[in-house]
């Protein structure tokens, strides 16, 4: 589909194709043209191409109770399912309340949206304003609302992105400059400007084999991953980690200290980003490292080397699937 707003195309020009069936996450800096694309999804500029239900950023709350609020243009059923998604979430105790913070405001309006039965679902930074673990309790809550339902949900935080998302598409400066499955967007930027817009390299799918305090054990294409995150057995996550807190060996050193993750594989590309070059090793799974390029060549690294990726499990983090 193209999009383009005002007619000039000044604010967005892009042409993107949104898979049914997915949740879509649109992704770039603030001032991208994220929620202009999403107002022309939902037809508040416009005409909208679906029949969706749509949760602006900025959400309005009218005079009298919560859970007045929560059930305005719902009918019985959809006000019923309102209701169980506030408890979910966590404001359910406050339906006679007759105010509310920004953020139990936010948790009404969400609930109210992800109850309609549209079958096409738009959120505009549904996770803003929330610590790291309210943001996974309402992620499942959101995920499992939206169920097999088609979704594009806009956020310019890298965490919601890989928490929510099963498509990215990387919106800079009213353009698409990527799309793709989110672990390929993040280990293979399209170009400099998605590389500094992502920032974060390694983002891989697994199961939770292990776990140990604040720590799991992630099976992953046939690597185990240890990082930090309160998960069950069983469950299915992602992986996280920076590309800066890799650190690469040439060949198999004989010893990695004391990370627990230890990556032995083939360099398959090396890429310029800005002043800083980006190692790709084929572990069975994909690892991207950020060095310089005066470490690259002590190193000796070039696409075709074995070598040798670790990485500390402190600075993995593993969130829902």
């Amino acid at each position: 589909m193209r999009f383009k707003y005002p007619s000039d195309g000044s604010q967005l020009d892009c042409e993107v194709d949104i898979p049914t069936g997915m949740r879509t996450v649109v992704f770039g800096p603030n001032g991208a043209g994220k929620s202009t694309l999403l107002r022309l999804l939902a037809g508040t500029i416009g005409e909208s191409p679906w029949e969706a239900t749509y949760l602006p950023q900025t959400v309005y709350h009218f005079r009298g109770s919560a859970g007045w609020n929560l059930g305005l243009g719902l009918n019985a059923e959809q006000a019923a399912r309102a209701r169980h998604l506030a408890d979910r979430l966590g404001v359910g105790h406050l339906m006679e309340a007759t105010a509310v913070s920004g953020g139990e405001r936010q948790r009404f309006a969400l609930a109210r949206t992800l109850a309609r039965p549209e079958p096409w679902v738009l959120l505009d930074e549904p996770l803003a304003a929330l610590d790291t673990q309210d943001r996974i309790n309402v992620a499942r809550v959101i995920v499992e609302a939206i169920g097999d339902r088609s979704a594009v949900i806009v956020t310019h935080d890298q965490d919601a992105a890989v928490i929510l998302g099963q498509i990215m598409v990387v919106l800079i400066d009213g353009a698409v400059h990527q799309a793709g499955p989110i672990h390929e967007v993040f280990a293979q930027p399209a170009d400099e400007a998605v590389a500094a817009a992502v920032g974060l390299g390694n983002v891989l799918d697994g199961i939770v084999r292990v776990t140990e305090g604040p720590l799991c054990s992630v099976a992953s294409g046939g690597s185990a991953i240890w990082g930090v995150g309160d998960h069950e057995l069983g469950d299915t996550v992602r992986v996280m980690f920076g590309a800066e807190t890799v650190t690469m060996y040439a060949g198999t050193p004989p010893s990695v200290g004391s990370a627990r993750n230890s990556f032995i594989g083939m360099v398959t590309e090396v890429r310029p980003v800005g002043r800083f070059v980006e190692v790709v090793l084929d572990a069975g799974v994909p690892i991207v490292a950020l060095l310089t390029p005066g470490s690259l060549e002590a190193l000796g690294l070039r696409e075709g080397v074995p070598a040798t990726a670790v990485v500390k499990a402190t600075a993995v983090r593993v969130v829902p699937s």
